[in-house]
Parts: C-alpha cells; sequence; structure tokens
C-alpha cells in the first residue's frame, strides 16, 4: 500500500513539473527566421527586415530594393549613392548612365552629386569620364567645353573655341589649327606643346614625334619637353 501512495505521489510531481516547463515555455515566443544578410553587390547587402551598407544598418525598404551600379542603388521611393541617401533624385525615374553618370526626368548626378546646369533631357554619357547635353561637355562631372567637344588623343581635346588637357584649358593654344602628334605632343600653328605645356624654343612648322619621348625640329631634338643639350 505504502508503494502505491509513493509512486502517486512521485507522478503528481512529474505533472507538475512538466507544467512548470510549459510555462517557462511560453514566456519566450518561438525565435523568426531571419536569414543571413545576403551580398548585393557594391557594398550593399539585405536580410528579411534590413538594407545594409558596408555592415551599417539604412534607412531603405527591404522589399523594393535593388543594387544598380557603381555605388548606386535605389527602392520605390529613393535614391542612394555609397549608402547616402540622394535627396533631390527621383526614384521612379533614375536610372544609371555609366562612368559615375545617372539621371532622373529633371537632373543629372555624377557620383551621388547633382551636375549643375546639365540638361536631364539630352544629357548621356560618352566614354572615359566623358559626358554631353545639347550645350555643354562634361569631364568626372564638371563643365569642360562646348557640346562639340572632340577627343584628340593623349589627353587632349578641342571643341570649336578652346583645346584642353585632362580637361583643363590651354589658354594660349589655337583651337583651328591644333593637332595631337603622339607620345604626349601636340601643336598648333605657332606653339608646340607637351602634355598641355607650352615647349620653348620649339618650331612649331618643323616639329615632329619621333618615338618614345622623342620629338624634334629642324634646330634641335627635345626629350619628354625638354631640349636635348649637345
Amino acid at each position: 500500500m505504502k508503494k502505491l501512495i509513493i509512486l502517486f505521489i512521485v507522478g503528481l510531481l512529474l505533472v507538475n513539473v512538466d507544467g512548470l516547463h510549459a510555462v517557462e515555455k511560453s514566456k519566450y515566443p518561438k525565435a523568426v527566421n531571419q536569414k543571413r544578410p545576403g551580398s548585393l553587390g557594391g557594398g550593399y547587402a539585405k536580410d528579411n527586415f534590413n538594407v545594409y551598407y558596408r555592415g551599417y544598418k539604412i534607412d531603405a525598404s527591404v522589399s523594393s530594393f535593388r543594387y544598380i551600379d557603381d555605388g548606386y542603388a535605389k527602392d520605390n521611393w529613393a535614391v542612394y549613392f555609397d549608402g547616402r541617401k540622394i535627396g533631390d533624385a527621383s526614384a521612379g525615374s533614375f536610372r544609371y548612365l555609366g562612368g559615375g553618370y545617372a539621371k532622373d526626368n529633371w537632373k543629372v548626378f555624377y557620383c551621388g552629386e547633382v551636375v549643375r546646369d546639365a540638361s536631364a533631357s539630352s544629357f548621356e554619357y560618352t566614354k572615359k569620364g566623358y559626358a554631353k547635353d545639347n550645350w555643354n561637355t562634361y569631364l568626372n562631372g564638371e563643365i569642360v567645353g562646348g557640346s562639340n567637344l572632340s577627343d584628340l588623343g593623349g589627353r587632349y581635346s578641342k571643341d570649336t573655341w578652346n583645346v584642353y588637357y585632362n580637361g583643363y584649358k590651354i589658354e594660349s593654344a589655337s583651337a583651328n589649327s591644333f593637332r595631337y602628334l603622339g607620345g604626349g605632343y601636340a601643336k598648333d600653328s605657332w606653339t608646340v606643346f607637351y602634355r598641355g605645356e607650352v615647349i620653348r624654343d620649339a618650331s612649331a612648322s618643323s616639329f615632329e614625334y619621333m618615338e618614345d619621348g622623342y620629338g624634334k625640329d629642324t634646330w634641335n631634338v627635345f626629350y619628354r619637353g625638354r631640349k636635348v643639350r649637345d
């Protein structure tokens, strides 16, 4: 009889312990299955609840967020560059052009910054950091000439009125007769240039580029823009 009583008491204790475990478990809801952040490219990533840029959470819509290219990304409401929201950009019409340039229906952007005085309707990316609209040509987001700017090679370019080296105007150069010779050398009807700088004592009428940094005119030989001494 005593054994039956003891077994009965043990059974009651086990039932109470299981009940306590059930109560304790009910205090803590099951963990939600949150996936690890998946990389989207360009330093962007997202999981079920958040969007990240290089490990830092950014304020963006997870469901519609996508990486575009070259640091640009967008969701249904905003555009981002390197994780920073571009306040002036319209997500609905935004598109990437290449070379760091992008535009929406109203504005043009270079590396996330507005390109001032650029016409979005006619703006297009050309090559090597150059872009243009109906009025101007741009290099790295800055105006460097008129819309008819042509690339001559060797970092030289020109439009109807001016000549440029690496995007900077060469004040003493005549666009009408200017031409690139090679190896960094160029000339117009009066002056010879090396990497955009005037070569003193060089005769434009007879100057020609040779090779390996050398050029010559009727009287002198030059190496990388400097006259070779006798």
